[in-house]
């Protein structure tokens, strides 16, 4: 077994409750066409997420960005969760290489959502979402329409990442609400 599926399989098995937040604000969907000629739809904002890393510096933490994406292919439609992943700390600088994520884990609703990611690689021309922090990785986790809906319409959600020597990371809410993710294909 390998160690990512271990930590996969022990993070579920001792997960009981889940736990959520949200802050207030207006979502909005954006919705616009590719240079590819796809048309994107995103929410306006990425949910922002933050996880402390005092070992790097006091006040220094990292920021994961996570937002859905619907993709249309002439009337074919693929959707992600798409992860942008930030640090306040310049890891150059400290000689501290960022843990390379393989997977996340959602909890919704105390109930384990695991999502393999890869590198957001696509013929788009931009990313889709705008970020404040700098961006050292861009992931996507393939999802469909109803696992997205269901985030949307859960009483809580927790984020969590398992990077690839098999560590568990979990990362808060900064930023956004995930029922605002239940706009994401009704745009009119």
């Amino acid at each position: 077994m390998k160690r990512r599926d271990l930590a996969c399989a022990i993070f579920v098995l001792a997960v009981t409750t889940g736990l959520g937040g949200c802050a207030a604000h207006e979502a909005s969907v954006r919705s616009r066409l590719d240079s590819s000629g796809f048309t994107v739809e995103t929410m306006g904002d990425p949910i922002v997420l933050s996880l402390p890393a005092p070992r790097l510096a006091a006040s220094a933490r990292d920021y994961a960005y996570l937002g859905p994406v619907e993709i249309n292919h002439m009337g074919e439609r693929e959707h992600y969760l798409w992860l942008g992943l930030a640090s306040t700390v310049d890891r150059q600088f400290e000689s501290v290489t960022p843990d390379t994520v393989d997977t996340m884990v959602l909890l919704v609703d105390g109930q384990p959502m695991i999502l393999p990611l890869d590198n957001w690689v696509t013929s788009l021309d931009q990313l889709p979402y705008d970020t404040i922090a700098p961006l050292y990785a861009t992931l996507a986790a393939r999802a469909s329409f109803d696992q997205i809906q269901r985030i949307a319409s859960a009483e809580s959600v927790e984020v969590h990442v398992i990077t690839h020597d098999g560590s568990v990371e979990r990362y808060r809410m900064w930023q956004g609400d995930f029922p605002s993710w239940s706009l994401l294909g009704n745009a009119e």
